[in-house]
């Protein structure tokens, strides 16, 4: 799921607006609070009551209004998830336990990622080589459906698909992690997962060269896993599912990424997108539906090291 530039070009003066009057994104469960108060403010940062030009009430998409706090250009974010890296443009309230100033996110970045991805000395900002989509245009959910029901369906997302703006998605109102909702939108679960929220949050890697294997999530991982697994409905999977056949004549034997024996899908995975480059044999893997295009470096998979070194970091002696 490879994503361009288009939308990104040319940030209307309704963006400039909402940069001017949006509150500062400091938590996760309150980055856009501010709407309980009697006499909130908040709402005017992205709404307009009887001129919205975006579902919702949005004065503009959803995607240019995230990056308008959450992109290079923007102000109001230290997490910068365009670029895939930490900034410090609230250096006065900022908490050190949010990460280190100008080091790469653990979900990666859209278009840009900071990440070591081979071992090397340090990290490097380098273009996304595979990413999710998030302006709203249609993509593969590979693996999504019910066993025998093909390679996937076509979703559309943009960032409030998996996240909710508001903040405390949750059941009863309660704080998620990272504001993920606890049900995808679009991705036809029922019962959600919800994935709580910690106490502590942390959203750099924390290696200082920038190494992205070895980051994990803590308490959240296996959680993490079966949320991801609504829209990849088939791709999760338990113990012994490498050598027992699900059934399923694209997605049979499978990894095990269920949380079991600690393997989930962030282990090998991240969220927004990685420049992490193919070898000969890993940029050639065909795609679930038989296509080999495109290939090459774009056939990085949101994986978190170069070809396929993700593998050798468990099966050192296969």
């Amino acid at each position: 799921m490879k994503n361009t530039l288009k939308t990104l070009i040319g940030f209307t003066l309704a963006i400039g607006l909402a940069v001017a009057v949006f509150n500062l994104a400091l938590a996760d469960n309150g980055p856009h609070g501010g709407f309980n108060t009697p006499t909130t403010d908040a709402c005017a940062g992205c709404h307009r009551a009887h001129t919205g030009t975006a579902s919702e009430l949005l004065m503009t998409n959803t995607a240019n209004l995230c990056q308008s706090c959450h992109g290079s250009t923007g102000t109001g974010a230290d997490t910068n998830v365009w670029d895939g890296v930490y900034l410090s443009r609230d250096a006065t309230t900022e908490n050190p336990a949010e990460g280190v100033v100008n080091r790469g996110l653990k979900g990666g970045g859209f278009v840009n990622t900071v990440m070591n991805t081979s071992f090397g000395a340090s990290a490097t900002s380098r273009p996304s080589t595979s990413a999710h989509t998030f302006n709203g245009s249609p993509a593969m959910m590979w693996g999504s459906g019910t066993t025998g029901s093909g390679a996937g369906t076509s979703s559309v997302l943009d960032c409030g698909s998996c996240h909710n703006p508001h903040g405390n998605a949750g059941p009863n109102g309660t704080a998620t992690y990272r504001i993920l909702r606890p049900i995808p939108q679009g991705s036809g679960a029922s019962t959600g997962v919800t994935v709580a929220e910690i106490s502590s949050h942390s959203y750099t890697v924390d290696d200082a060269t920038g190494n992205y294997w070895g980051q994990n999530y803590g308490t959240t991982e296996t959680a993490l896993g079966q949320w991801c697994a609504q829209c990849h409905t088939r791709y999760l999977a338990g113990s012994g599912a490498e050598r027992t056949s699900s059934g399923d004549p694209i997605f049979a034997f499978r990894h095990r990424s269920n949380g079991t024996g600690g393997v989930s899908c962030t282990d090998c995975h991240v969220g927004h997108g990685v420049s992490a480059v193919m070898g000969v044999n890993s940029g050639a893997v065909a795609w679930p539906d038989g296509t080999t295009a495109p290939n090459g470096n774009q056939r990085s998979s949101l994986l978190r090291l170069d070809s396929r070194g993700v593998c050798v970091q468990c099966h050192a002696n296969p």
